[in-house]
């Protein structure tokens, strides 16, 4: 049974908690599994992230579930089902918020990172312990760390197993505001009501660009060109007189 609970937050918003705090929100497999089909079904919502109770966001993979895992599929490493998690997320047609309440170890970092925005409270820390536990990340992991967090913070993130705080994490990018954690929810709420009232061709347009930009890879010709046809439907029927009257805030 996958420990997300989804809930309605608004039209077109989901609230996704991770609601395992006995075990401090630990990510199996069935979890994973979960949020790789839900993802499958997404129509443009917008959808937070966060964890249930107060002490942590997530302790990462629950190594729990390994012997089963290996026991299930013998030729699976045991990431397997973070790197398809992320895989989906990168290919759901909905914007991810993740409202970082507390600590985030080992797969929630790379889960976070992989949302399309990033909020935090004080007390947010990313942690990855593999080097301790002698474990080799995958390349598009190391990739998308870099990606959010440049090449230093990476380096002490696996190579020394460093606990990055709020504010470093911040410093960097790769997470776009700190907030008190009673504000937090409120926080992501405000920033998925501003999603939600931008034009749907133009946020799909660009986040699909910026994701892949956040591969860290050369852009390939498919891509290009799907932007290009994106840019010219949207001039095609942008009323774009109406439009900057609206962003000045004048709807006459």
């Amino acid at each position: 049974m996958s420990i997300v609970r989804e809930e309605s937050a608004a039209p077109g918003v989901l609230l996704w908690t991770l609601d395992h705090p006995q075990r401090r929100n630990v990510l199996d497999p069935l979890t994973l599994g979960w949020m790789v089909s839900r993802c499958s079904a997404l129509r443009g919502e917008v959808v937070i992230l966060t964890g249930a109770g107060e002490g942590v966001f997530s302790a990462g993979f629950d190594l729990r579930a390994l012997p089963r895992l290996a026991a299930e599929d013998p030729g699976a490493l045991p990431d397997s089902p973070l790197i398809a998690v992320t895989g989906a997320i990168a290919r759901a047609d909905a914007t991810f918020i993740a409202a970082i309440n507390g600590p985030a170890i080992g797969a929630a970092v790379e889960l976070v990172l992989s949302c399309d925005l990033r909020i935090a409270a004080p007390t947010m820390s990313l942690m990855v312990p593999a080097a301790k536990l002698g474990v080799v990340y995958h390349a598009a992991g190391l990739v998308r760390l870099r990606a959010a967090l440049g090449a230093s913070l990476c380096r002490r993130l696996i190579l020394l197993g460093e606990t990055i705080s709020a504010e470093e994490a911040l410093a960097t990018g790769a997470i776009e505001r700190i907030v008190e954690r009673d504000a937090l929810l409120a926080a992501a709420m405000a920033t998925a009501r501003a999603l939600s009232a931008g034009a749907p061709r133009s946020l799909r347009a660009h986040r699909a660009l910026l994701r892949l930009l956040d591969q860290g890879a050369e852009l390939p010709p498919a891509a290009l060109v799907a932007h290009h046809e994106a840019r010219v439907a949207a001039y095609a029927e942008a009323d774009l007189e109406a439009a900057h009257r609206r962003a000045l805030g004048r709807e006459t």
